[in-house]
């Protein structure tokens, strides 16, 4: 079995710009989540924190943290991890 990491790719602006405006602490735990995903994107071992998106956002995941989620795709075959958005609970889809 493959146990190659997934790289990060950079950041779009609007999602540095919105974890820059979080205290410390919910920056840290957003660090923690893009660390974790890195290593495994797919599952969690709390089932609630990664879902496989379905409908208009079909080949996404969300992952959740407290109130705030963010939504990346997965590229398998590159081995690399899109971070496509992040906000607030009530505002991200």
């Amino acid at each position: 079995m493959n146990h190659q990491r997934y790289t990060l790719e950079p950041l779009p602006s609007k999602v540095e710009n919105f974890i820059r405006r979080l205290d410390r602490e919910a920056q840290e735990r957003i660090n923690l989540a893009f660390a974790y995903i890195t290593g495994s994107p797919f599952r969690h071992e709390n089932p609630t924190t990664i879902k496989k998106l379905r409908g208009k956002k079909k080949g996404f995941y969300r992952y959740r943290i407290g109130t705030i989620r963010f939504i990346y795709r997965v590229d398998r075959s590159n081995r690399l991890i899109r971070i496509v958005q992040i906000d607030n609970r009530g505002d991200i889809f």
